[in-house]
């Protein structure tokens, strides 16, 4: 894991050569008028950002591999995004404009650390609105003494990650994370 500030003078270094994960968090409405949240990433698709539990994953880092996830909290609420399989490291947060957002934030102030009861391994993340929590994960498969079969969906390792608002998990604020 890198090392325990990832901020200095308001500026976020990420590890060198490890992979970066431009992720979302979104609102919209479903086909009833009702507002849902999605998880999604900054490539824009039908609406916005967002995508349903049944799309095409879009997680899908290598087995043994870690990963940097920038996650860009772009609805009004304050979301706990919890991950199945790896524990994440909060290595920092920074203000974005919501409004401008375009797949690539417009940072309104410099990054900082997380606070000090976010130091260490954590297998729940605050997400806050307007902000980009930056977390960094390794994907190591567990050891089982018997044969795991890949998922029929995906053909690969299928975790979840996903909001821990009950209302929010079970309205699609979920997604495949499928380590290969």
């Amino acid at each position: 894991m890198p090392p325990r500030t990832a901020v200095q003078g308001g500026v976020l270094h990420l590890p060198p050569g490890v992979p970066v994960q431009q992720l979302t968090l979104n609102e919209t409405f479903d086909g009833y008028g009702r507002l849902i949240q999605l998880l999604g990433t900054n490539q824009p698709v039908s609406g916005g950002f967002g995508r349903a539990y049944e799309d095409p994953a879009t997680e899908a880092p290598l087995a043994g591999s870690t990963e940097v996830w920038q996650i860009a909290n772009l609805t009004g609420d304050t979301h706990p995004i919890h991950f199945h399989l790896v524990n994440v490291q909060v290595l920092g947060r920074q203000p974005f404009d919501v409004e401008t957002y375009d797949g690539t934030p417009s940072y309104t102030c410099a990054a900082h650390d997380p606070d000090k009861t976010e130091l260490g391994l954590k297998e729940t993340v605050r997400m806050n609105p307007g902000e980009v929590t930056t977390v960094i994960m390794r994907f190591d498969l567990p050891t089982v003494p018997f044969v795991v079969p890949s998922s029929p969906r995906t053909g690969g390792n299928e975790y979840v990650w996903h909001c821990h608002i009950l209302e929010h998990e079970e309205h699609d604020m979920m997604r495949p994370l499928v380590v290969m």
